[in-house]
């Protein structure tokens, strides 16, 4: 269902959420809007038919955002975002480069930290088909923890 942004527009006008916000004449909002578009410009459809977790820490997301434009004070350029699937519970981490070691050390980190606070074991990671999860580091590391690493199809969000 495309979404106009009428509802929250009428929903701001008649329960007076914004002062000033006078509307007059017909008030409606037609198409997609810009980040719809190209937001699902090039998806594919998901197949739903994948079980569901059980518990926390069966399946991690790891997705890298940047460069950024400016560096963070700690010299940053880039952010990892890891998200458990079951729980939605989402963790960020500043990184100076998407290197390998980088990468590979902030994801040790994190996964020494979370399974000592959830005592559960990480069983699957999903990852984009980044250059950056290519390499014998992140290869060993997989191997030597048991982890089944899945990537997604390419152009898919």
């Amino acid at each position: 269902m495309a979404h106009t942004g009428t509802e929250t527009i009428h929903q701001m006008i008649t329960e007076d959420l914004v002062d000033g916000l006078n509307i007059y004449g017909e008030l409606s909002i037609g198409g997609l809007c810009e980040d719809c578009i190209y937001g699902k410009y090039t998806a594919h459809p998901y197949n739903n038919s994948k079980s569901r977790e059980k518990e926390i820490f069966e399946h991690v997301y790891i997705d890298i955002w940047g460069p950024s434009l400016v560096q963070s004070a700690s010299s940053a350029l880039y952010f990892m975002v890891i998200m458990d699937r079951f729980s939605s519970y989402r963790t960020v981490m500043f990184l100076k480069s998407k290197s390998a070691e980088v990468t590979l050390k902030v994801f040790k980190s994190f996964h020494t930290e979370a399974e000592r606070q959830t005592r559960k074991r990480l069983k699957q990671v999903h990852l984009d088909m980044g250059k950056e999860w290519y390499n014998t580091a992140w290869e060993s590391y997989h191997e030597e923890q048991g982890l089944d690493f899945e990537f997604t199809t390419p152009y898919t969000h």
